[in-house]
């Protein structure tokens, strides 16, 4: 075997052994059986407040917790073999949207759903039968943008079944009207969020390589951004969030390799002017996301702790950016969760 066919050899194991590793982290969540809490979290906007899943046999409700950490209280709890994931706050922090998931016929669903924090009433925004995966607001509060999946099935007989044909759309919070705002069907869409001018949506997506995307809403063009820096090893990235002002996109990127070859992540903070990328944290475990605090330079980091080995293990953590410190965030979850 020539050493060209040998390298192309390696890189395609390569490939396939990330999406392997990175279906296995996924897709662990939210398996009946999975007992812990959710990858995603949200940041109150007066920094006061997070909002969490905490998944009990394959069920996640809702918890609100102070970002002191402490005691966690119930949000929203679903019915029986059904989750509220991916919490967002409104940018007046009054309500909290969100994604009722269930399957049916080993067929997934993904509803979006609003709640009022105060009096915890829950209204249903969409019932159609949808594969919703996740969902931002507008800077003003009044619209939704949204991530719909259609297709649901596995492209490589190695990898886990994973929704494809995404496509972006868009929700007036008082008419309940919807748009499509693509039609592209992409392979993979995530981590969106909308620019504070409200002008652009950011989006992270995989076309042979890992890419953070600005969408103009104006005149529909994408931007490609890609970060570079000197502890950046693969250009492998996921889970980018934008800060507050706009100034900075946070992500996980592959920082190193442990002792079995596996990809160590970190997380890491882009420049969005120079796209310059330098490493924050240092777990040497698996940052899989994370959110910015609005007011403080503090990051909350998700960190895996059993990353590629089943079920995930995740727990909280704050990092303060502007002492490089990093402290575990504890939650006391209520004892009849």
């Amino acid at each position: 075997m020539s050493l060209k066919i040998k390298n192309i050899s390696f890189i395609i194991g390569m490939v396939l052994l990330f999406f392997a590793l990175w279906g296995v982290s996924l897709f662990a969540e939210g398996a009946r059986g999975f007992t812990g809490l959710g990858e995603k979290v949200d940041i109150s906007p007066n920094d006061e407040t997070v909002v969490f899943s905490h998944y009990e046999n394959g069920d996640a409700s809702l918890y609100f917790v102070p970002t002191t950490g402490g005691d966690a209280e119930l949000l929203a709890e679903p019915e029986e073999g059904k989750s509220f994931i991916h919490p967002v706050f409104s940018p007046d922090g009054e309500k909290v949207v969100f994604i009722e998931q269930w399957d049916e016929e080993e067929q997934p669903f993904g509803e979006l759903r609003i709640i009022d924090v105060e009096s915890r009433q829950i209204e249903e925004l969409t019932n159609e039968g949808n594969h919703i995966t996740e969902a931002a607001f507008s800077p003003n509060g009044d619209h939704l943008y949204f991530l719909q999946s259609s297709v649901y099935e596995n492209y490589s007989p190695i990898a886990s079944e994973r929704p494809h044909g995404f496509d972006i759309f868009h929700m007036d919070i008082h008419t309940k009207e919807i748009e499509q705002i693509t039609d592209k069907e992409f392979y993979s869409l995530s981590d969106l969020t909308v620019t504070p001018d409200g002008n652009e949506l950011m989006y992270h997506s995989f076309r042979d390589d890992d890419i953070i995307v600005f969408y103009s809403l104006e005149n529909k063009i994408e931007k490609n951004s890609f970060p570079y820096g000197d502890d950046l090893e693969e250009s492998i990235v996921s889970s980018p969030t934008l800060s507050a002002d706009g100034k900075r996109v946070a992500f996980s990127g592959v920082a190193d390799r442990d002792k079995n070859g596996t990809f160590v992540y970190e997380g890491f903070l882009m420049n969005m002017e120079t796209r310059e990328a330098e490493k924050v944290t240092s777990f040497r475990e698996h940052v899989a996301s994370l959110s910015f605090f609005n007011e403080k330079n503090h990051l909350l980091v998700t960190l895996d702790e059993n990353f590629a080995a089943g079920y995930p293990d995740y727990h909280y953590w704050i990092v303060d950016l502007d002492n490089n410190n990093e402290k575990r965030f504890q939650i006391q979850l209520p004892e009849d969760h």
